[in-house]
Order: structure tokens, then C-alpha cells, then sequence
């Protein structure tokens, strides 16, 4: 549930890069530069829907270049290009985060979820390759390619390593999440209450136990029959020798 959830908040994250961190001229290195303003521009020209489209469309780019380029390739090839590596990790870390915040109660739970985010996609990556392979032979070998040209690495290292650089990084603060919202008293006060109640329970029992000492005795107790006088043992209300009421 909570890996779905990520997921999809990962959606809207990477929309944030696109728009407002120029993740676009910074991956092309100034080559494509204002493509988040020309579909802000032809939103404007189509209206609402057209807001849609290009929330839709600038998320969906913001997805291929942080699913394509891993944090490694920012830091070796563009160091001094501290925005590129804001703007591919800021997405990962505040979809860590958000989900964190919402599913994590504990430092395991943030690191969890964040793993099962980078999980859940690395697999839909990877099952996207495969239909590429069945459906067009010559398909793979021409991303394959590309992404070699552009980051030294075929598409499914590319993609792997970048997804799981991306939900590393965004585990730590998810971790960090989790351990705010951590409470190491609450299970052993739960566990300290259903120990009293199971005390009192018992003490309770111990009270309604039947005091047998009384009637023992009087069972043991010998007295005489006042008719007869033949001895007569028991609670007997008749003489078992003359038959005379005791």
C-alpha cells in the first residue's frame, strides 16, 4: 500500500523538477532550455485542459530524465552543476518523505517504504525492456544505444542504477521521518496495561473461590441419635438404626 502510494506521489515530484528546477537544460546542458515555459505557454492557449496537459506532459518528462540519468552521472560529468543535482534527487527525496510521513512509524518503516518505491519502479522498467524486446527486435539495441552514448550505460543498468541511487538517497530522510514519529514507550505500555488487567482478572477469580473447610468438617462431625442413641455420622436428618428424626 504504502509502495503504490509513493509511486504515485513520485509523479508530482518529478512535475516540481521539471517546472521549477530546470531539470530539462540541465540534463541537456543548456542545449534544450524554457521547454517547461513553452508548454506552460500552450497551456494558456488551450485552458483548463490545456493545465492538464501540461502537468501530464511535464511530469512525464521529469520521470524519463530522472529514470535515465543517475545521480552518479550529475556528480562525475556536470560537479559543478550543483541545480542538476538538486533538481535529480529533490523528487526522490520529497516522495520519500511525504510517504514516510504518511505510512512510517518507525526509522524501519521509512527505509521500507522508500525501498519498496525504488522496487515497484525498477520492475516496471524492467518489464517495459522486455515488451520492447518482444514487440520491436531491433528496438532495445537502439535505446541501448543511446543511453550509451549519453550516460557510458545500456538502458537497464542506466535505469536500474538511477532508481536505486534515487530511493537510497530519498531513504535516508525517509528514515529520518520514521524516527520522528517513533514512540518506544507505546508497545510496552500496551504490553504493561494487558498485564495488570490479566492480574486483576486473576485476583478477581481467587475471590469467588469456594471455601470448602466448613462443609468438610460438618461432614466429618459424629453425633448420637436422642431415640436410640446409635451413633450417626454426616448431615443425616433420620437415624439410619431406629429411623427417629434427629
Amino acid at each position: 500500500m504504502s509502495g503504490c502510494a509513493g509511486m504515485l506521489c513520485l509523479i508530482p515530484m518529478a512535475w516540481i523538477s521539471f517546472r521549477f528546477l530546470n531539470l530539462t537544460g540541465g540534463i541537456t546542458g543548456g542545449l534544450i532550455t524554457n521547454l517547461e515555459g513553452a508548454l506552460g505557454a500552450l497551456a494558456g492557449a488551450l485552458g483548463a485542459g490545456g493545465v492538464f496537459l501540461e502537468i501530464l506532459f511535464g511530469a512525464l518528462i521529469g520521470l524519463v530524465l530522472i529514470f535515465l540519468f543517475p545521480i552518479h552521472w550529475c556528480i562525475f560529468y556536470r560537479p559543478d552543476d550543483i541545480m542538476l543535482i538538486v533538481a535529480v534527487t529533490i523528487p526522490w527525496i520529497l516522495c520519500c518523505v511525504i510517504t514516510s510521513g504518511l505510512f512510517a512509524h518507525t526509522p524501519r518503516g521509512g527505509l521500507h517504504t522508500s525501498l519498496a518505491i525504488g522496487i515497484g519502479y525498477a520492475i516496471i522498467l524492467s518489464v517495459v525492456y522486455i515488451i520492447l524486446m518482444v514487440a520491436l527486435p531491433f528496438g532495445p539495441a537502439i535505446i541501448d544505444g543511446l543511453l550509451t552514448g549519453l550516460t557510458d550505460l545500456p538502458y537497464l543498468l542506466a535505469t536500474l542504477t538511477a532508481v536505486l541511487e534515487g530511493c537510497l538517497v530519498g531513504a535516508i530522510f525517509g528514515s529520518f521521518i520514521g524516527a520522528l514519529k517513533y514512540k518506544p514507550g507505546g508497545k510496552a505500555k500496551v504490553k504493561k496495561v494487558k498485564k495488570a488487567k490479566k492480574k486483576d482478572k486473576e485476583e478477581d477469580t481467587e475471590m469467588f473461590v469456594p471455601d470448602t473447610s466448613i462443609s468438610s468438617a460438618t461432614s466429618t462431625d459424629v453425633s448420637h441419635c436422642t431415640n436410640c442413641g446409635a451413633k450417626i455420622t454426616g448431615t443425616s436428618l433420620f437415624c439410619t438404626s431406629c429411623g427417629a428424626k434427629i
